[in-house]
């Protein structure tokens, strides 16, 4: 029901119900002084106060007491954690030593087909090396070869696998598959790996920096209170023993965090 029809129907039924009870006195033939019927016309008075009061009261929010907080490991908040492994993700990983054939080979044809009939999401993972820098040549061909699929994730790790920097996957193909990608590659990508504390540009490109991290078993609170100390943080990447796991974004670190007061 309406709740402000709702509310009238409360201040009416207390208005009937004094109401009431003067009609009764009448029907009674029991002598009615004036200030008896000052008191009637307070009954509406009264009936019209008892109607704001209930609409006032309805339309309060509820919180149902503080929420307890959870860790990012734990429903609600794994809801919002998109995996950088497992499930129905293509898993690729990129190191200094291959080629580009030599990246997709263990997927055979499937990037030789049409795009359409290659739904899975992918997650690219790029992997530097103390031995021998990046190729910028063979990261454009890389992500010229992506550009028709579902890329979601670019993961940049150390070669003992240590988070490095995170860039969205469809940011990744707009600046890494369009107009002038070797400077892009090179700035966002080589430079970084090769210089892990150079990857606050990352977030030039709504990237994620080692710095934008969160424990697993950190809470939910632990994750709103670090997306609101930097107003330039995109999102957090989320690690188990320091290992990148996923990625939870600014906008759902604060709704997993709703509702609660």
């Amino acid at each position: 029901m309406n709740r402000r029809l709702l509310a009238a129907l409360i201040g009416l039924g207390a208005g009937v119900l004094l109401a009431g009870a003067y009609v009764a006195l009448l029907y009674a033939r029991v002598p009615l002084r004036p200030e008896w019927v000052v008191g009637g016309a307070a009954a509406i008075v009264f009936a019209g106060a008892v109607a704001v009061f209930a609409l006032v009261a309805m339309d309060r929010p509820s919180y149902g007491g503080i929420r307890p907080t959870f860790p990012l490991n734990e429903e609600p908040a794994t809801r919002f954690i998109f995996p950088f492994k497992g499930g129905d993700l293509l898993q690729i990983v990129a190191r200094a030593d291959m080629s580009v054939g030599e990246m997709l080979v263990r997927f055979g044809d499937a990037f030789k087909t049409p795009a359409e009939n290659m739904t899975k999401p992918i997650s690219l993972t790029i992997k530097g090396s103390a031995k021998k820098p990046f190729s910028t040549i063979t990261l454009e061909q890389l992500f010229l070869a992506l550009k028709p699929f579902n890329l979601q994730h670019v993961v940049l790790v150390n070669d003992k696998d240590d988070f490095v920097g995170y860039i969205p996957g469809r940011r990744a193909l707009k600046e890494f598959a369009g107009d002038k990608p070797e400077e892009k590659i090179t700035k966002f990508i080589v430079k970084v790996l090769a210089d892990p504390s150079a990857g606050g540009v990352l977030r030039d490109i709504g990237g994620i920096t080692r710095d934008d991290t969160i424990n697993e078993t950190d809470t939910a609170r632990d994750a709103e209170g670090k997306v609101w100390a930097n107003d330039n943080v995109h999102g957090l990447v989320v690690h188990r023993h320091l290992k990148p796991i996923g990625v939870i974004s600014k906008v759902d670190v604060l709704r997993v965090n709703a509702g609660r007061p």
